[in-house]
């Protein structure tokens, strides 16, 4: 074998190998859209089973029923985020530190927030009468509610493993199970409980989240992946803790409104604004199941520093979410009145400020990728006070004079601010810059404008309606090849 053979050989088999890695990294790619697809498509349709059932909740009971339901899931996720710690976030690193370990990882996260939970519903047993009076709920509700932080944690545990795992069709079985079965169970319940209707729709959330809990308890024993282990539980504390205050400010900026509406106006009010709530977190469900399935391979893709091919994926996502905000804003006045009825049209007026708060929500939300990859966590709870902070100033000021319809501006102001404070601290604080900003911020005040507009046609379908094909056509001639590719990679 000559000198120029064995050079050749080495020149080939350098090719071959990278050949081999690069087809290694579209295969991983097509998984992660593969999986990612999937979670989107099963969130979507799990929380429009939710939308589409409404009418049947808003037709049944009454509106102080169905706000006494709504205040109750208010309450749950605030506090789901002391019982659970927040753990689910650490998974996504778990994965990376401790590949081999994942599942013995998650038993333990189990172990904690378990500890965690019965130390809230011991407490909420004991000072059951105190809590009914704080929390605006029926002893019995407050009950049930300790009860459903127990068994919750572990769902939502499992359903982040799944989804760093890209196991899509269990996470597919997860949430179609607990919402199926939710739904049905609540609709019998309602006619058992003919007078205290919320109490049949209360238990039938409930009831369902308990026996997958159990059963995923059972599974975890059988397997032996239930472990009290040090370093995992310091591992995940470290990067958990410091979002607990994240997600409990995110949870009063978010569920403040619904409560002060409550003080000011009455349950009637909070009943109107959840139902346009719904109706505008579709958009948020949509975007965050798309940013949920986009940060497994954000971690993947960031360990490899590939960040051009971050940057180019992102944009079209914040196009989408923007489309998608639109399209909301355009048919408020029709969905309100399907989802509601005549009781719940003016809530339609409230739709486009928190559709605009959430998307502003979907795009800070790949600045906190950022944090929590680098384990910067500390910077994403201090955030989200100033923001929720600021969120309650507002809405004591503005609803007592506006009514629930200023907690809509006074939402959309405080994402709009917490979304220029994550662009800070990425860019200027951890000198972290892979986002094309102007997309994001050109977006922002298009959509914005747009939203005036469409506010001041809510009285002519026509316009509204043109509006959104023109927006339509637009969006999908500027993304043919890439909607081409997508239906590519599906197939």
């Amino acid at each position: 074998e000559t000198k120029k053979e064995r050079k050749y050989v080495v020149f080939a088999s350098n090719n071959i190998i990278q050949v081999i890695m690069a087809k290694g990294e579209n295969n991983i790619d097509k998984k992660a859209f593969r999986a990612g697809a999937w979670y989107t498509v099963s969130n979507v349709a799990t929380k429009a089973i939710l939308v589409l059932t409404t009418p049947i909740f808003t037709r049944i009971m009454t509106q102080q029923d169905y706000g006494i339901t709504a205040t109750f899931t208010s309450w749950y996720t605030l506090l789901l985020t002391f019982c659970s710690l927040n753990l689910t976030y650490s998974i996504g690193r778990a994965k990376l530190d401790y590949t081999e370990r994942l599942d013995q990882y998650v038993g333990c996260m189990q172990v904690l927030s378990l500890i965690m939970s019965l130390i809230f519903a011991v407490t909420g047993t004991i000072f059951c009468s105190q809590l009914s009076n704080l929390l605006d709920l029926p002893k019995n509700i407050v009950l049930i509610l300790a009860v459903y932080l127990v068994f919750a944690p572990t769902i939502a545990l499992y359903q982040a493993k799944f989804k760093y795992q890209y196991r899509y069709k269990e996470n597919i079985f997860i949430s179609l199970y607990t919402t199926v079965v939710s739904v049905l169970c609540s609709i019998g319940l309602l006619f058992v409980f003919p007078e205290e209707r919320y109490l049949g729709r209360i238990i039938g959330i409930v009831f369902p989240t308990i026996l997958l809990s159990i059963a995923l308890w059972w599974n975890a024993f059988r397997k032996h992946n239930v472990v009290a282990n040090w370093e995992f539980t310091k591992y995940g504390l470290l990067i958990s803790l410091p979002l607990v205050l994240n997600s409990v400010s995110l949870s009063i900026l978010v569920q403040s409104d619904r409560v002060v509406i409550t003080k000011v106006c009455g349950t009637e009010s909070t009943a109107v604004y959840t139902i346009a709530y719904q109706l505008s977190i579709l958009v948020s469900l949509i975007l965050d199941s798309i940013g949920q399935a986009w940060l497994p391979w954000f971690h993947d893709s960031y360990k490899k520093r590939d960040f051009i091919k971050i940057r180019k994926n992102l944009n079209p996502l914040i196009l989408l979410g923007c489309y998608l905000g639109i399209g909301c804003i355009a048919v408020a006045p029709e969905a309100m009145w399907i989802l509601g009825g005549e009781d719940y049209l003016s809530g339609k007026w409230v739709v486009a400020p928190i559709v605009l708060g959430l998307v502003c929500k979907f795009i800070y939300g790949n600045y906190e990728h950022i944090e929590l990859h680098l384990k910067k966590t500390t910077y994403i709870g201090m955030g989200t006070v100033i923001a929720a902070t600021l969120n309650i100033i507002l809405n004591v000021i503005f609803i007592p004079k506006y009514g629930f319809i200023a907690a809509g501006y006074t939402t959309f102001f405080s994402y709009f601010v917490l979304m220029i404070i994550h662009y800070i601290i990425t860019k200027y604080i951890l000198y972290v810059d892979i986002y094309d900003h102007r997309v994001m911020y050109l977006a922002i005040i298009i959509e914005s404008a747009l939203a005036v507009v469409l506010i001041l046609n809510y009285e002519n379908w026509l316009i509204r309606y043109g509006i959104l094909v023109a927006v339509t056509i637009i969006i999908v001639t500027m993304n043919w090849k890439r909607l081409c590719n997508i239906l590519y990679k599906s197939s």
